[in-house]
């Protein structure tokens, strides 16, 4: 690089002579020619190169008639033309104050190490066109190019071992100059050559330097103090002592910085984070409300970029969009979407981080996996996480440290929420080169004993837990607690009580994070492990209203979910006290599961209403999956079961109306035959016997029998009602086994009717029958008063004629029902043995096969009177 400028040699611009009075004659003018000024050797005798000036059209033409081929670059800022020569020759520039257009209001030299510099101040910013014919060089001042030069562009050198460079391909390029802008009060390199015109079409803004629009030879603008620029046969060479933060990516020609990969220069981003805030911060806003249009969407890069560094993320995030939003159609520089991608993952948003990274111009960019991997660990998707972020040690070493370790720690959670501990212990060790802040020790400590805990070093953890616990109050102190927590009743150092009486401290004092919600989810497990559901289902609760989108609150839900099935689907929680289960069930209701098991479970639900005599709630629950959830031969079942609650219920009619608004021919024979004994059962109650009796004319068996012998009495057809009962219970005389309690009141009652009957025969034969089996139980003076002679006129008769009268038969029904079709379900307060212990013979009771003239065999029907 050459060395500093050399002092100033102002050279002022005579003033244009005066314009001729009106009407004064003019001399004519031929038409302008293609070219108006002709190179020519210099005449001066002291070897002065005089500036010839003409004009074609609007256009100014400025021509330098060297005596020999001289290097040169010419470039505009503003309204301002710089034309820098390699040469020691006087240059003569009085010729640009006898032009009357005022095109050029002043110029002045700058002498250079090797060479000199003129600068020329325009009325208006002005387009520059360069001709180089042999030694004379010729600028074009106008509104148009003339004439394009061959455009240039940046391309990336083959990274060597020490350092990366990017290099613009020159042929011959002759002088390095650094020179200062008195107006812009900045430096500017720039590298002068021979013709043909070269140069490049628009400005490129990067992280070490800019590159500034010229019509001809290269000009830089340095942002790192230590850029170097080399000078070689074909090419120059751009880089730093340390190399450049560059990409992979080809370097093509780009408006606003195509090359500007590592968006976050380290220098840069360290001396935005100890500068003077506010001094800073004013500099920059100036510098942004200042610049002119071709260089304020860098200044406002500059901005973002200082509150980035200040992790003010929110001002950051409405800077750039700014910035972007009054980007050039086509623009196509991928630093403001990484830094907005920045700013959105540390705002904790998420999709449009995710969006910004994905888009074309950015998706190519190698950086842009590196911050893909930042926001999904923030997101929680730590499989893709630890994806992108696998060899992130190599890939952000070129980011300022406070962003190494930043994306270094998400990496290291990545690894280990993967389980790939080795890989979370080898990552752990490059914070030893790059340091730790304070503010990071105690989550650097909480991710230590992670690694330990995985690699089975558990006093290792337990230690770094204690050290980041003991470190305050933050959000690492309450992970470290709770993991500490965790580890320790999992080594058996700590009860399941004091575990969760631990985790109720910190959920009560902590909340809004992950640890929250991990915390949420140990202390739901051990509820369930101490059988407390209503806590359990509790923590669920809190979890979906306080983490919705967590995977941990899915996990919870989830675990949630598999309890409850436990309890009222596989039965845990019969055992449990109805009205408890009831009351859990209804309060955490939305855990039911949707389909067959969903439905499953409300039937189950609809038994245990049952058995607490909550009739209306079970009928509502199975009339809602009659009417809404069920078609078929699964919608009769289920109808049947509906009719027999309403038959509970003492609502004949609606068991009735059930049972025929589900009427189908695709059912079994056993739900057939069911259906018809609850429809006669359901006619007798409503008072039609007879059609009652019509209606289980066919059916056969114990609970048939039964069904006739309720008819029958309720019908006060006392006779026939107590020949189905002797028919029922057929040879149970004759068995060793005693009586239970219901068969004593179904023998009983067969006594009474025949009492009622007058039927001296039957109840002669009945009393021999089972006289003895009932001498040894509660009813024997029942019995004895039923079966005397002339039974009915006995003054006890009444009483006991009552006290049998007054017995229902629905549960003696029901019990009979639940034990010839189990799958009716649990409707009655009695257990399904009860009917027949201990001498119950549900199929086994043939009838008598002896009959006597009062039974005879026949099929009973209904009887017509």
């Amino acid at each position: 690089v050459s060395a500093p400028p050399a002092d100033l040699a102002d050279v002022p611009v005579r003033p244009a002579a005066p314009a001729a009075p009106a009407g004064a004659e003019s001399p004519s003018v031929d038409p302008p020619a293609p070219v108006i000024v002709a190179p020519a050797p210099s005449g001066d005798p002291t070897g002065a190169v005089q500036v010839q000036v003409g004009r074609q059209a609007e256009n100014l033409i400025l021509s330098f008639p060297f005596s020999v081929a001289t290097p040169v670059a010419v470039f505009n800022r503003a309204d301002t033309l710089w034309v820098v020569f390699d040469t020691g020759a006087r240059i003569d520039v009085a010729a640009l104050g006898r032009d009357r257009s005022g095109t050029v209001q002043s110029a002045s030299l700058t002498r250079l190490r090797d060479g000199q510099a003129l600068r020329l101040k325009l009325e208006r910013p002005r387009l520059a066109t360069v001709r180089i014919d042999g030694p004379t060089v010729t600028v074009v001042i106008g509104d148009q190019i003339m004439e394009a030069p061959r455009p240039l562009s940046l391309v990336r050198n083959p990274a060597s071992q020490s350092r990366v460079t990017t290099a613009v391909p020159f042929d011959d390029p002759r002088a390095v100059h650094r020179l200062t802008d008195p107006e812009a009060g900045d430096t500017l390199v720039v590298v002068t050559g021979l013709g043909p015109p070269r140069g490049f079409m628009q400005p490129q803004d990067y992280v070490e330097f800019g590159v500034l629009p010229s019509a001809h030879g290269v000009v830089l603008q340095p942002v790192a103090d230590d850029l170097t620029v080399e000078l070689g046969t074909d090419r120059i060479t751009i880089g730093r002592p340390g190399g450049l933060s560059v990409s992979a990516s080809d370097m093509v020609g780009r408006r606003t910085g195509l090359f500007r990969p590592a968006v976050f220069d380290p220098q840069l981003w360290g001396f935005d984070r100890e500068a003077d805030f506010e001094e800073r911060r004013r500099t920059l806003v100036n510098a942004a409300a200042e610049a002119l249009e071709t260089r304020r969407t860098g200044a406002r890069m500059d901005l973002g970029r200082f509150y980035l560094a200040r992790e003010m993320y929110a001002e950051a995030k409405g800077v750039i969009e700014v910035a972007i939003g009054e980007e050039r159609p086509g623009a196509d520089d991928p630093a403001g979407l990484l830094m907005h991608a920045f700013a959105n993952i540390m705002l904790g948003r998420i999709p449009e981080a995710l969006k910004d990274l994905s888009h074309p111009i950015v998706a190519s960019h190698p950086d842009a996996q590196i911050w893909r991997g930042f926001a999904m660990a923030k997101q929680g998707n730590w499989a893709d996480a630890n994806d992108k972020l696998r060899n992130v040690e190599s890939s952000i070493s070129t980011l300022p440290m406070q962003l190494q370790r930043l994306i270094l720690k998400d990496a290291v959670r990545a690894a280990l929420e993967v389980k790939n501990f080795a890989a979370a212990a080898n990552l752990m060790h490059a914070f030893e080169t790059l340091g730790i802040d304070k503010s990071m020790e105690a989550a650097i400590a909480v991710l230590a004993g992670q690694v330990a805990e995985g690699l089975g070093r558990s006093g290792d953890a337990l230690a770094d837990y204690r050290l980041a616990a003991t470190s305050g109050i933050g959000p690492d102190a309450a992970q470290a607690r709770l993991r500490e927590t965790v580890l320790r009743y999992h080594l058996g150092d700590l009860k399941r009580s004091e575990v969760i009486g631990d985790l109720e401290e910190l959920t009560t004092l902590w909340r809004g994070d992950d640890t929250e919600i991990e915390a949420l989810q140990m202390l739901a497990r051990l509820y369930t492990q101490e059988s407390r559901y209503r806590d359990a289902f509790h923590v669920m609760r809190t979890a979906l209203m306080a983490h919705p989108n967590s995977e941990h609150t899915r996990r919870i839900q989830e675990e949630a979910s598999s309890t409850f099935d436990t309890l009222f689907l596989a039965g845990k929680g019969d055992a449990m006290p109805a009205v408890d289960a009831l009351g859990l069930f209804y309060d955490f209701r939305e855990l039911t599961p949707i389909g067959r098991r969903g439905d499953e479970m409300i039937r189950r639900l609809a038994d245990r209403l049952v058995s607490v005599d909550l009739l209306d709630q079970a009928s509502e629950l199975l009339q809602h999956q009659v009417d809404h959830r069920l078609q078929g031969a699964a919608r009769a079942q289920v109808a049947t079961r509906l009719a027999i609650v309403y038959l509970m219920n003492r609502k004949p009619d609606r068991a009735l109306a059930t049972l025929r608004a589900t009427q189908t021919t695709n059912i079994a024979t056993e739900l057939r035959n069911q259906r018809l004994l609850i429809e006669g059962r359901a006619l007798s109650d409503i008072g039609r016997p007879d059609l009652a009796l019509e209606v289980i004319g066919n059916l056969d068996g114990r609970e048939a029998q039964r069904l006739r012998s309720d008819i029958l009495w309720s019908a006060k057809r006392w006779q026939a009602a107590g020949e189905q009962i002797e028919m029922m219970y057929g040879e149970r005389w004759r068995d060793w086994q005693p009586l239970s309690e219901p068969e004593r009141a179904d023998l009983l009652r067969a006594a009474i009717g025949y009492a009622l009957a007058d039927d001296t025969i039957g109840l002669g034969r009945f009393r021999e029958k089972y006289v003895a089996k009932m001498a040894d139980g509660p009813d024997r003076r029942a019995f004895d008063v039923a079966t005397a002679p002339r039974a009915s006129n006995a003054p006890e008769f009444a009483s006991v004629a009552r006290m049998v009268g007054s017995t229902d038969t629905l549960d003696s029904f029901l019990r009979e029902m639940r034990t010839r079709y189990p799958e009716t379900g649990s409707f009655s307060n009695e257990p399904p043995g009860a009917a027949g212990a201990p001498g119950n013979q549900t199929r086994a009771l043939q009838p008598d096969p002896d009959p006597t003239a009062s039974i005879r065999p026949r099929k009973l029907t209904a009887v017509k009177r």
